[in-house]
């Protein structure tokens, strides 16, 4: 798979399946519910996996508004500096599925 720069607005791939983990080691179904989510909470219109928040016009108010929702939909508690850091839907994923094995 290619290499992406973070500051790109869409990227990533999707599949039809979620059998395949995504590049950082979730799921792909959940990757896409991930882009989902930030397409929800950002601009609208689709987000890929390896699209960067804050190209998308995240701000701290979306960041912590996913945060909770992920929190409620996954039972998965993320900081808000692991969130910043991980940057895209797909990394976010990745921390999602690490939370939910320390569980």
């Amino acid at each position: 798979m290619e290499s992406r720069p973070r500051a790109h607005r869409h990227g990533g791939h999707h599949e039809a399946t979620g059998a395949h983990p995504a590049p950082d080691g979730a799921p792909e179904a959940l990757v896409r519910e991930v882009c989902a989510l930030w397409a929800e909470h950002l601009a609208g219109g689709e987000v890929g996996a390896d699209d960067d928040f804050f190209a998308l016009g995240g701000n701290s108010l979306t960041g912590i508004a996913i945060i909770d929702r992920v929190k409620r939909d996954h039972g998965v508690e993320l900081s808000v500096r692991d969130f910043y850091l991980a940057q895209t839907p797909a990394r976010v994923a990745a921390l999602i599925e690490r939370g939910k094995a320390l569980t």
